[in-house]
């Protein structure tokens, strides 16, 4: 499976790339061409084009949340792809907000308008379904393992009222090659051993190889480390006592976490940035 990161955060140094806040993962698999997220805007077109990535080409988009830093390019992609359906949970339709900059509340969510436009481009599911024999989406369960602290910034609009977000909108992708798995992330508010669990729940049989995306183990408003090293150490052990045997991190998990979780899996862990390619086993 190879794979090139269309919007990340950061880039490197001279990179004629843009870096924005958000996700956006190419992939291509043995048979389909996908797209992971697509970032807030219209850049992930512009560094694809860049990276000599045809966007019209792509089989199938999978949007990981309904937040806009994943989703909020979409306009964009359907201006350049007219085929591909989009794959989201049906509380993707819903509201989401955000006050890590203020008490107010900001609106995060994904365009609306969108649903009704491209009606029959949009596919929404409630707990699983398949994209193609080998890619495998859930939405996640509850193991009661760790949560990220500053879950406690977002909300959803219900009747409304502002409660809580409990990330039902929130789904994990497995990508099923070579007899292992390899798992995508957008932001794991769900928390990532959730998700990690969740794939080793529905995919028995099949161990999860490498890992890729975002752990949110950021502060949101300050953009430090939001949870304690020992938290962090006690994910990065626990995924490692699981068999994660690779991980691609970036976005949300922030340099402090990718540091901390770099003592455990050392060489093993990549950051992610806009412009990377990898292949995964």
């Amino acid at each position: 499976m190879k794979i090139a990161t269309l919007t990340e955060n950061t880039i490197p140094r001279g990179s004629m790339l843009e870096a924005r806040h958000g996700l956006g993962l190419y992939i291509e698999t043995e048979t389909m061409r996908l797209l992971f997220d697509c970032g807030p805007d219209e850049s992930f077109v512009r560094n694809a084009d860049a990276l000599d990535i045809d966007i019209s080409t792509v089989d199938a988009v999978v949007l990981s949340h309904a937040h806009y830093d994943h989703g909020g390019g979409l306009r964009a992609f359907f201006a350049m792809n007219d085929h591909a359906p989009i794959y989201l949970l049906e509380a993707a339709k819903n509201k989401y907000y955000s006050i890590s900059r203020s008490p107010v509340f900001r609106y995060i969510g994904l365009d609306s308008d969108l649903f009704e436009e491209y009606n029959e481009r949009f596919i929404f599911f409630s707990a699983s379904i398949d994209v193609s024999d080998s890619v495998h989406l859930f939405a996640v369960g509850e193991y009661n393992t760790f949560h990220p602290r500053f879950n406690s910034l977002l909300y959803k609009e219900k009747e409304g009222k502002m409660l809580p977000d409990d990330f039902t909108h929130e789904l994990v992708m497995a990508v099923t090659e070579h007899s292992i798995n390899t798992v995508f992330t957008g932001c794991a508010h769900s928390g990532i051993l959730n998700m990690v669990h969740t794939v080793l729940e529905q995919i028995p049989a099949i161990p999860i190889h490498t890992l890729v995306g975002g752990f949110h183990l950021i502060n949101t408003a300050t953009k430090t480390l939001g949870e304690t090293p020992e938290t962090v150490w006690m994910l990065a052990k626990e995924l490692d006592r699981l068999g994660i045997s690779r991980v691609y991190t970036g976005h949300c998990t922030g340099e402090e976490g990718f540091r901390n979780l770099q003592a455990i899996f050392g060489a093993r862990i990549e950051a992610l940035y806009t412009g990377k390619r990898f292949a995964t086993a």
